[in-house]
Parts: structure tokens; sequence; C-alpha cells
């Protein structure tokens, strides 16, 4: 699963409608390790265009990063039923600073409803230290031009 191209030619998934490498997923660099029903794995560089000026790693890469983790995570697993999934919230948390090396993401799934899956993010660097922690909160509706099942 590390090949994040290969993660979109799952039927569980929409087909993009922009090529991966001109996404913005595409501009994070993410790589998938783990898709499952109730986690998800990614993992990526803290490149010089993820910083801010004074080096760090930026506090919204954070939230985007999870963000569309969460996202992919909600959507594997109701898009065949006829649904998507969309940002409602996005809370962030920043524990220690990261100025470079990579970053291993977990996503937890804490809890849902027919309209609303909540997500927890783990974000840990190379030593092992927790860095941030974001909750995201996706909107679950019915999918623009699709039937949902009976």
């Amino acid at each position: 699963m590390s090949d994040s191209p290969g993660l979109w030619d799952r039927a569980s998934l929409p087909s993009p409608v922009i090529p991966l490498e001109r996404s913005f997923e595409g501009w994070l660099g993410l790589e998938w390790i783990e898709l499952e029903a109730d986690s998800a794995h990614v993992r990526f560089e803290v490149r010089e265009n993820l910083k801010q000026p004074l080096g760090l790693l930026h506090g919204g890469i954070y939230s985007a990063v999870a963000e569309t983790v969460a996202s992919v995570a909600t959507v594997n697993r109701v898009w065949e039923d006829g649904y998507v999934g969309s940002g409602l919230s996005n809370y962030a948390s920043f524990l220690r600073p990261v100025r470079g090396g990579t970053l291993d993401v977990i996503a937890k799934l804490r809890g849902h409803d027919d309209r609303e899956w909540t997500w927890g993010h783990e974000f840990i660097d190379e030593a092992g230290n927790l860095c941030a922690l974001v909750e995201v909160t996706i909107a679950v509706r019915p999918a623009p031009g699709r039937s949902l099942p009976r």
C-alpha cells in the first residue's frame, strides 16, 4: 500500500478528477502505509516547502495531512454505499517543534454515526516522539449523482 497512486485504484474510493501528482495530496507527498476500516498510517518527509520562515514545520501542514487522511479513510468506508465525506472540523495541538526528518501519522477512528466520523491522529517523529495531536470530524453525505443502495 506504500504507493499512493495505487491507493486510488481501489473500488472503495472514487476515481480522481485531478491526477494525484497535480493535487494537494500529491504535493504533500504522503506515503500510504496502511488503510484499514478503523485506522490509517501515512508517512511524509518534512521538506523545506512545508516549513514556515523560521524553519519549523508549518502548523497548517499537520491539519492538512490529518484532514486528508481522515477524508480518505472515511470515504474508503462509505463510497461503495453511495456517500462521500468532507471536512467538518479540525483541531490541532502542537506538542514539540519539528524541523526535519520524516513523520509518521497514525489515525484511529474515534467513533461515527450516519452523518459524522471522528478521527484522532498522532504525529510521531523518527525518534518516536509524539509531536502533535489532531482531531478531525468528517461530514458524510450522499454523493452527488449517485443513487443510494436500498
